[in-house]
């Protein structure tokens, strides 16, 4: 590996850390909006799944990362139905 190839690397990693921040508190946001009953919770981890995906977080960081986030954001959210699906 080059020393360019090592400085491109370290500009994407740069830019997917800075969308890593937003994405981790999207995901206690809509876990919080989880333990509320606003949003599902498979309804939001799907969402920042598609978001992970789309911003490139997962082919920069490996899903194993991305999975963990949402599993420490989600751990305590339980599956209360969302108000509009109870009625």
């Amino acid at each position: 590996m080059t020393d360019q190839d090592r400085e491109l690397i370290e500009a994407w990693r740069a830019v997917a850390n800075a969308k890593l921040c937003e994405f981790r508190r999207q995901a206690w946001r809509l876990a919080m909006l989880v333990r509320r009953g606003v949003v599902g919770k498979a309804a939001a981890v799907d969402r920042l799944y598609e978001i992970a995906i789309a911003h490139a977080l997962v082919r920069a960081l490996g899903e194993d990362r991305i999975q963990a986030i949402l599993d420490e954001a989600f751990a305590g959210a339980d599956f209360r139905p969302v108000e509009q699906e109870v009625a």
